[in-house]
């Protein structure tokens, strides 16, 4: 059984608890996240996704949270529909994360949307001032393992980033990217030509 069908049958139990929770204070579910980052089973996605609701800026139909997620500042994070975030992935929305429909991260993966101003620095490196910037992925993005998305970075709908690639701050039209940092392979003209098509008609 798929996730979808899955989330389709659960759906109005998670209504209810849902409602349920809205109602409890927002620090319980912040304190008890790390307990459920290493929950196994479906038991654990059913939970962290709640969990989610919870705490989330906006959290979509049917996201995945695999074991060892870590996420911090919650509230500056959205999620759309059928996000998927794997084993050890790591979100740091300081500066606000927007992740949009049908998007896929996989395990060890990093997202940190702020970074230092290191030249304007008053003492020690550590304590420059920290520079917010939104990151944001598009829909039906696929990131694979071990990637960095930095502070600033802005992805198209339709963008795939290879296994261990590095994307700073800028914005990136729809294609496949890889490397350190991450540069432009080849572009899904056609597939974004035929998806308008199949719109339209």
């Amino acid at each position: 059984m798929t996730g979808r069908k899955l989330f389709q049958i659960l759906k109005p139990i998670i209504t209810v608890l849902n409602a349920i929770f809205a109602v409890l204070p927002r620090f319980l579910f912040k304190m008890t996240w790390p307990i459920l980052e290493l929950m196994p089973w479906k038991l654990g996605i059913f939970m962290r996704y709640l969990w989610a609701k919870r705490l989330a800026k906006s959290c979509g139909e049917n996201v995945l949270f695999e074991t060892g997620v870590r996420i911090t500042y919650w509230e500056e994070i959205e999620f759309g529909d059928n996000v998927a975030i794997f084993e050890t992935c790591y979100l740091d929305g300081k500066g606000g994360i927007k992740i949009g429909d049908n998007v896929s991260i996989a395990h060890q993966t990093s997202l940190i949307s702020f970074d230092f101003d290191i030249d304007n620095a008053d003492g020690p490196l550590k304590y420059a001032p920290i520079r917010k910037k939104q990151i944001t992925i598009g829909e039906d993005a696929l990131i694979f393992s071990g990637v960095r998305i930095l502070a600033g970075a802005n992805l198209a709908p339709k963008t795939v980033v290879a296994a261990n690639a590095v994307v700073k701050e800028g914005n990136y039209e729809s294609g496949i990217y890889a490397g350190m940092p991450a540069k432009k392979k080849r572009s899904f003209e056609k597939a974004i030509e035929a998806d308008a098509k199949a719109k339209a008609a």
